[in-house]
């Protein structure tokens, strides 16, 4: 895999099991912060075991191409979701690779997580921040929720490169090469997933991938 000079990955993975609402268990692992080569990672999970059986009046905005966009805009906006869409389902061809490749069965993509995790890449690429709490303090399971899909389990993996060729080859790279994330790639328990990619302005490929079993 080739590198453009001063390229970047920074990663984070946050896996949420939860036993139940009121007595809860888990821990928080920090793995902390390495540069090596130009390539940043930080890490840490949260484990807990469950279930979510509330029920959401309201249903978070998802972002869309701009329906009343025309011309150089519109074709603009096109290519760039045409893009996204690519990275996204080349981002789960290889996850899947690694899962077959270590005896796992693939993971099944979940079309209604889709916008989830599409919508919280945009929000990272837009808002600045890369963290499994976005600005109002919301963690993965509370936007799964928002969404009004079940779970018993989910997990989140987030990555963001910058300057590489192939971004999902840093990326899965840089989550296989960490303990928290391989362990959500490999999770037996996880049966369906979805990734949501967005790509900044300046270049940047931010990508979420939340896994569930339900």
């Amino acid at each position: 895999m080739r590198k453009a000079v001063g390229a970047l990955l920074i990663i984070a993975a946050a896996p949420f099991v939860f036993a139940s609402w009121t007595n809860a268990r888990g821990y928080w692992q920090e793995k902390g912060y390495s540069q090596e080569k130009g390539t940043a990672v930080a890490g840490g999970g949260r484990v807990a075991r469950g279930k979510n059986d509330s029920t959401h009046t309201t249903r978070p905005r998802y972002s869309h191409p701009d329906p009343e966009a025309t011309g150089e805009t519109a074709l603009v906006l096109s290519r760039r979701i045409r893009e996204i869409e690519s990275l996204e389902q080349q981002c789960l061809e290889e996850v899947n690779r690694v899962r077959r490749r270590n005896g796992l069965p693939r993971l099944t993509f979940y079309e209604e997580l889709l916008p989830v995790a599409r919508e919280y890449s945009r929000r990272m690429a837009e808002q600045n921040f890369f963290s499994h709490n976005d600005p109002e303090g919301r963690t993965v399971r509370e936007r799964v929720d928002e969404a009004d899909l079940k779970w018993k389990m989910v997990g989140e993996n987030l990555a963001y490169s910058n300057g590489y060729v192939n971004p999902v080859a840093a990326s899965l790279h840089g989550w296989m090469d960490s303990p928290g994330h391989r362990a959500n790639i490999l999770e037996p328990e996880f049966k369906l997933t979805a990734i949501g990619a967005w790509i900044k302005g300046d270049g940047t490929v931010y990508f979420t991938e939340i896994f569930i079993k339900q």
